[in-house]
This record gives structure tokens, sequence and C-alpha cells, in this order.
């Protein structure tokens, strides 16, 4: 039976009193769980265990302070690779005292509590850090981690881990005999190796794309911090304007930004930007790509899409948008919900809540780049000077186009543009070489693929020749492998090599 048959409802099991195991729940012997523990029994297979250094343990409860150590938490585990994109940190005395929390390059981490996010598995790729006991940390030595972390996020992998859930809805947790246990296909090492570099490859973007946004950070003004910061508790207002009468909007501190910024030669954003407010057609498909705050990745500045049915479309989807749009959140803007649409959506209605304020500008480099300065701290300061709350912050949706930003040079707009979104597409195609990495271990599984052909794609690459990678990402889609009418996973695979090769050269250059 197929992955994809795997994927159906099944409702009736009926198991034997000898083939109780150790769990007694619905769920421990639900048909799909059933199926795919054979169809891994049916391969050379060994126990996570098996497979590890040392012992399969989850970590300690963690002593926060607020600097040392970074520590991980079940939000970083997501798409394979742990992020290490977390302010959180551990005390340096605890840290000393719990060296089974502490995770190095290579480790796996698995949540084993939760609700909705239990079980997902990421490997850790960083430098150093501290995990606390909502994780399970996976030292594995005789096979690929990365390729053993992309098998345990398959369809099937979370079928096998299911199986040992326990507990309330309220709270569920994994049991670590059970982990432990887990039946893991054990291919040939190069096999493995060809699927983990593809997990290692989406790392390398990842972190390149990380370096240049904040090598970009750090070349913007921050013209704030060049402010003496207004201390006393009672201010003057000299000047009122008709339009605000509220006395937060004349906080000492705003003035002196604005000033200090307009003595700098600030001009308006409109003057680069402009406001789009047009409709979309809800007569053009029966589904539209959905663009909420929630969809909004702060650590990348990404937001993604839902798909949605047009009948009983939300209220507020009221915005039709397009690749490169930059969509400023008009609640909260001090958490810098600033989004930047990434891909185009040809097929479909591309649609953005009416919580966002949509601005476009003349080119994606130049989107970009504005999309990155929108996110520093001068452009959040007047942004936040304009919210109409308190507990709330909320801004009207012309807000941003009034708020002011320094003159930058043609050039330097366009250069750092154009790097900026290099690495927005990075982001893009490190999470499809993560989910490359899954389809790879299924055509395995169900031998769509065989090692002998991943070894031989796999021995190419490292001849420099990629005619035998590209054949096989070519047919990889979102549905499975050589599906036919399927839309492929990489659109464009040659750009995908231009990014890694910028990414490998600008590591060499490190």
């Amino acid at each position: 039976m197929a992955v994809d048959d795997l994927r159906e409802n099944f409702h009736i099991n009926k198991i034997t009193p000898s083939e109780l195991e150790d769990f007694l729940t619905a769920q421990t012997y639900r048909p799909d769980i059933t199926i795919s523990y054979q169809k891994i029994s049916d391969l050379p297979n060994k126990t996570l265990q098996q497979l590890c250094a040392s012992k399969i343990q989850q970590g300690s409860t963690p002593v926060y302070a607020s600097k040392g150590p970074i520590c991980l938490k079940s939000k970083q585990v997501s798409e394979i690779v742990v992020s290490d994109f977390t302010d959180t940190c551990v005390d340096d005395e605890w840290a000393k005292k719990n060296s089974k929390s502490r995770v190095s390059t290579g480790d796996v981490l698995l949540t084993r509590q939760g609700t909705g996010t239990i079980g997902r598995a990421g490997i850790y790729l960083g430098a150093g850090a501290y995990t606390n006991d909502s994780l399970f940390k996976i030292s594995i030595d005789k096979a690929d981690s990365a390729y053993v972390c992309a098998f345990l996020s398959t369809f099937i992998g979370h079928r096998l881990i299911e199986k040992g859930v326990y507990g309330s809805t309220g709270q569920l947790n994994l049991s670590v005999e059970h982990v432990k246990r887990l039946p893991v296909p054990v291919f040939d090492q190069q096999s493995q190796k060809y699927i983990g570099d593809k997990v290692r490859k989406a790392e390398q973007l990842r972190a390149w794309a990380k370096s240049v946004q904040q090598q970009a950070a750090e070349l913007l003004p921050a013209y704030i911090r060049e402010i003496q910061r207004y201390e006393a508790k009672s201010y003057r207002a000299k000047d009122i304007v008709p339009e605000r009468l509220d006395s937060l909007f004349y906080h000492p501190d705003y003035i002196a930004l604005e000033r200090k910024m307009k003595a700098k030669g600030c001009n308006r954003l409109g003057l680069v930007a402009k406001q789009i407010k047009d409709s979309w057609n809800k007569k053009k498909a029966e589904t539209f790509e959905y663009y909420e705050i929630g969809g909004l990745d702060i650590t990348t500045g990404q937001v993604s899409s839902t798909k949605t049915q047009t009948v009983g479309a939300p209220s507020r989807a009221k915005t039709k948008v397009q690749q490169g749009d930059v969509l400023v959140s008009t609640v909260r803007p001090n958490r810098k919900n600033v989004g930047f649409i990434v891909d185009s959506v040809t097929d479909s209605e591309m649609v953005a809540t009416s919580g966002f304020s949509v601005l476009r500008f003349s080119s994606l480099a130049q989107a970009a780049f504005y999309h990155s300065w929108l996110r520093t701290d001068d452009a959040t300061t007047q942004l936040m000077r304009w919210n109409s709350g308190s507990a709330y912050p909320a801004i009207d949706d012309d807000v941003p186009l009034n708020i002011i930003v320094p003159e930058f040079e043609q050039e330097f707009v366009d250069s750092w543009g154009q790097k900026l979104l290099d690495a927005q597409f990075a982001y893009v195609y490190a999470r499809k070489l993560t989910e490359a990495a899954k389809n790879l271990v299924e055509t395995l599984i169900e031998g769509q693929l065989t090692e002998q052909q991943l070894n031989q794609a796999h021995q190419a690459l490292d001849d420099g020749d990629n005619s035998l990678d590209q054949a096989i990402l070519s047919k990889l889609s979102s549905e499975g492998y050589g599906i036919d009418g399927a839309t492929p996973l990489f659109s464009d695979i040659d750009e995908l090599y231009r990014l890694l090769e910028s990414a490998t050269q600008a590591e060499a250059e490190e």
C-alpha cells in the first residue's frame, strides 16, 4: 500500500488480544499506524536507540536567565531543521550541572508533549545550545542523523511516533520507551547521505539568508539610537496637529526622532511606495490564497498563505495582492509584523486580510530592501506613534505611507535589495529542500527510487555533475514522486543551484 493510500481515512482495525502491546488506547491501533509499522518491518531496520551513541532522554527543567547559552524549545522544532532564532537563555551555572540537556551539532530533537506540536522532529545544526524538558535529545552516530530526522518527519514516521502518545487531550505526552523502540529503515550510507545532504543544504541556505539580513540591518542607519531619550514623567507639546489630540503622540522621543530624521534629509515612504486597495475577483476561482497575520514568520519576515474556499470567504479577505508586496500589520506594529510575499501564485487569486496595509514598490529588489527597513526600530517607533490603542495597539492603514525613511542612494538600494531578495528566496528553497528530503525517504520506502539511483546521484554531485540530482528533484512534488500533472516542488532548479553556490561562496569567504 502506497503512502498516499495511507493518508486515506481508516476507521476500523480489528486487533486480537495477542496483538496488544504496551498501550491500550484506540489511537495506538489505528489502521494507518498498524500498516505503517508493517511497511517498515518489511525493510531492513533498527530501533532508534540502536542508532544512538547515548541513551535517548528528555532535557531537564531549565533555570532561565537574561543572558547565557541559548535554550531551544518546542517552537524551534519545525520543518526538520531546528531554528536557533531565539532569545531564550539558560543560567550558566545550571548549564554546567546539566550536561544531558546540552545539544550538539547533529543531535535530533523530538517534541514530547503538547497538543498539535507533539512528535515533531528537527535536527540541530548550530554550534551548541541547551534544551528544556519538553524535548527528547537523540544523539545518532550509527546512521546519518539528518536522514533519520527526515524519516521521522514523513507521514509514516509521524504515524509510528503517534503510537506512543498517551494522556488526555489537554496534556498529551510521548513515551520515551516507545521512542527508543521506533523502527527506522536502514538504507546504505550513501543513500542516507544523499537525503541527509538535502537537509544540510537547507540549513546552509537558511544560515546564509540570516547572515545577509543581519549584515543589511547593521548597515541601515538607526537614528533612534542617536537621540537623547526623554526620562521625565511629564512633557509639553509646542505644536498640536488637529488629527491627534492624544498626549503620547507628542512624546519628546517621537519629536526628537522626527527632527533627527528630517535633518538628515529623510522623506515620506509614500514617495517610493504606493498603497494598494484593489479588490479581488471572487468569481475567478473556487479557492484563493489568503494572507493573514498568523501566516507571518517574524524571524524571516515572510508571510505565507493558506488555500481558502471562496464560498464563505472571511469578511476580512479584502485586498488583491501579488509577489513582492510588503504587508504591514495595522495591529501591534510594535511586534515588527511586516511581511514580504515571496512566491507568486499564478493559478489563483492572492488576497490579504484587511489587517494589513499593502505597499507596492517599483521592483522586487526595492520591495525587499524597504521591507528590511520597515522592520527596523526607526520604522517601528514611527508606526507606534500613530497607534490608537493601549493594550492592543492599532494604526490606520495609511500610516505606513506617512512615516519618513532615509534617502538612500539608488545603487545601495539596488545592491542590497537584490541580496535581501536572494535571502528571501533562500528561505523558500530551504523549506523545499527539507520537503524534498521527506519525499525522497518515502520514494525509497515505496521502491519508486532505488538505493543505486540515489548512490549514483550522490557520487555525481561529488564529481561536480548535478544532472542526475536535477533529474530526481524535477520529479518531486508536494504529492509525491513522478506524479503526472502535479506541480513540481522546485519550479526553478537552476535557481536552487545558483543560491547554493552563493551560500557556499559566502561561507568560504568568512
